[in-house]
């Protein structure tokens, strides 16, 4: 489709001056892009968000620029609860602000998914941060003060990573829906052929075309921890250089990268631009699992036949390259029970296809295979990702220190002028520690150091930021956070899907042998006289906490053996294993020297094998399986 430059960008397309066709540009000023980009959230809908263009359908779906505000990427619902929770800045840790503020006016609100009707704009640190904001957005409206410093370094530093925010020093992307649908190379340099775009100037797209289908890449410039599987080198992780991720750890590829297969392959854009409902969290937002396409160890994968000429996954399919949908397909169908546009019965077999070449990928289903998948507290417990991801990525220097200009400092006036800092991140990876994801299964988890965060006046000396200028439920614990359910801030634990899966499962050892993947630490478990576990103690590695009187248990520890949470969570039902779960977890290593195979018929009744285990029938059998060795 070819569209005059008016249509997108406004002006004055009879002005024969080039002051007065560009007076009415539509453009975000603040974005620090000039005049250039019309899809800034800010201002999307007046430009892609015209009345039957992304707007005004009666098929909601087609309303992008409605949905892409309400969105997770759109809002950074997400990532402003979880920090504010863990920094005691909200009570709750359900989401109460955005990037801005936006309502949910189409009266369906699914409470019961975890749908939001509104959230407010962040508030300002200060009143100062308020002042320094509008003098570049003076039309922000009214606005909240907060006096919590998490807010400072959310407006700061996090929203550097924002759909609407422009890129890093040295790398280029836009802002709005081009951040997605416009491609860069490395060198920010225009490669098309209209002579009134510069080929000298670096800061323009590649080609002054958008793309409906995103590569890959254009994910990875903000979604970078996935790349980690793009090398197995343990100094370089990218493909392009566009994209640069310092760290170090010897990466296995995801099963799904390494056949061919990318990002938009299984996300829908439900998942990417919003399903039109505002959420708290990401796993509330996302449609997708990994049996949607695999199914279980019971159940084939959901499908739903095309039925309908006007179906969306008809219309979509026409941007796609190599296959189309026609009435009679059947569809696989999601979480949500929407159709998936790529993924369907062919042959008698589950069939993805890649929305960008067209190439099959067979699916293998969970339910035909002839291995695993058998033990029944595997099956009611655990995502597929606590035993098929192979890493998750670790963060080890995210120290943030906030220092106060000389005017910010003075006594009992902090102001909240001066620069944040980070102490320098380096990205590693590490084995897979294991929780109870926001859905209710055993999930692998992400292990931050303890966050720790310093504010200096103006000559070096500690600031009292919290406990005198923010909020009341704020408090230090040595100048770590402490959340409002009383547990660490800053030693937080999170849930997650690191795209890092693999075809071969991790070793059984690898949880019912080692404490820490449970969680407990470095260090020795020491067994109680109890079967209760009520008497078990670790005895750490790292002795700093011992030493300093903070803690009996390791620093890397997220719960202790009775199963006392050390970290902060904020997602939801998300917890870390309690003392009974521990206790069953380590308690099958006992039967782990002799029966390696989660095949072996004893696992297929645990509660049964432990009962014949206190027999003599047990430790004759097990004497003369000995003796033979």
């Amino acid at each position: 489709m070819s569209l005059g430059c008016t249509v997108c960008h406004g002006g004055e397309a009879l002005a024969r001056d080039k002051d007065r066709a560009h007076a009415t540009l539509i453009h975000d000023p603040a974005a620090g892009t000039g005049k250039r980009n019309p899809s800034s959230l800010k201002v999307a809908a007046r430009s892609c968000g015209q009345s039957q263009c992304h707007s005004g359908f009666e098929q909601e779906d087609r309303n992008h620029v409605a949905r892409v505000r309400k969105s997770m990427m759109g809002t950074l619902a997400g990532m402003i609860a979880g920090l504010r929770f863990q920094w005691a800045g909200q009570t709750q840790a359900r989401a109460k602000y955005g990037v801005h503020a936006v309502v949910d006016q189409d009266r369906s609100i699914p409470e019961s998914q975890g749908a939001l009707s509104r959230l407010r704009a962040l508030p300002f640190f200060s009143p100062l941060s308020l002042k320094q904001a509008r003098a570049v957005h003076p039309d922000s409206g009214p606005q909240q003060i907060s006096k919590h410093i998490g807010d400072s370094l959310l407006r700061k530093v996090c929203f550097q990573c924002h759909l609407d925010s422009p890129p890093p020093p040295g790398e280029y992307r836009s802002q709005g829906c081009a951040a997605c649908h416009f491609t860069y190379n490395a060198a920010g340099r225009y490669q098309g052929n209209d002579a009134t775009i510069s080929k000298a100037e670096p800061g323009h797209a590649a080609f002054h075309r958008m793309t409906a289908l995103p590569a890959q890449g254009l994910c990875l410039q903000c979604h970078k921890s996935l790349a980690l599987s793009s090398h197995g080198s343990p100094t370089q992780f990218n493909k392009t250089p566009a994209v640069s991720w310092p760290g170090r750890g010897l990466i296995k590829t995801d099963v799904h990268l390494a056949r061919g297969m990318e990002c938009i392959d299984c996300h829908t854009q439900f998942d990417i631009m919003g399903d039109g409902n505002i959420y708290s969290r990401q796993y509330q937002a996302v449609e997708i699992r990994c049996e949607t396409c695999h199914g279980d160890s019971e159940s084939l994968p959901t499908v739903a036949e095309i039925t309908d000429p006007e179906d969306r996954v008809i219309r979509l399919a026409r941007h796609y390259q190599g296959f189309t949908n026609s009435l009679g397909d059947k569809m696989v169908l999601s979480a949500r029970h929407n159709k998936l546009t790529n993924v369907k019965m062919l042959g008698g077999k589950i069939v993805t296809l890649s929305k960008r070449t067209g190439k099959k990928f067979i699916t293998p289903l969970v339910k035909n295979s002839k291995y695993g998948h058998r033990i029944p507290q595997h099956q009611s417990r655990l995502a597929c990702t606590a035993c098929h991801s192979q890493w998750v990525p670790k963060c080890a220097g995210c120290d943030a220190f906030f220092k106060a200009s000389i005017a910010s400092s003075s006594a009992g006036n902090f102001s909240g002028a001066g620069d944040w800092t980070h102490g320098r991140p380096a990205m590693e990876v590490e084995e897979p520690l294991l929780m109870v994801g926001p859905r209710g299964r055993v999930t692998p988890m992400t292990t931050p150091n303890a966050h720790t965060l310093t504010v200096l006046d103006a000559k070096g000396h500690p600031l009292s930021v919290i406990g005198k200028n923010g909020d009341a439920l704020g408090q230090y614990k040595e100048w770590q956070f402490v959340n409002p359910l009383g547990y660490s801030g800053s030693q937080a634990a999170h849930a997650t899907a690191p795209h890092s899966v693999g075809a071969k499962t991790r070793s059984c050892t690898s949880c019912h042998f080692s404490p820490r993947a449970l969680g407990l630490g470095d260090g020795d478990l020491k067994i109680g006289k109890t079967a209760s576990g009520k008497r078990d103690f670790m005895a750490p590695v790292i002795l700093s906490g011992r030493v300093s009187g903070k803690s009996k248990q390791s620093p890397l520890a997220k719960v202790s053996p009775q199963g006392q949470s050390i970290a902060g969570v904020s997602q939801g039902r998300a917890r870390l294993l309690n003392q009974q779960e521990i206790t069953r977890i380590l308690k099958v290593s006992n039967c782990l020297p002799c029966h390696r195979q989660d095949s072996d018929r004893i696992y297929k009744d645990i509660n049964k094998s432990y009962k014949f285990e206190k027999l003599v029938k047990h430790r004759r059998l097990r004497n003369k399986i000995l003796n033979k060795r």
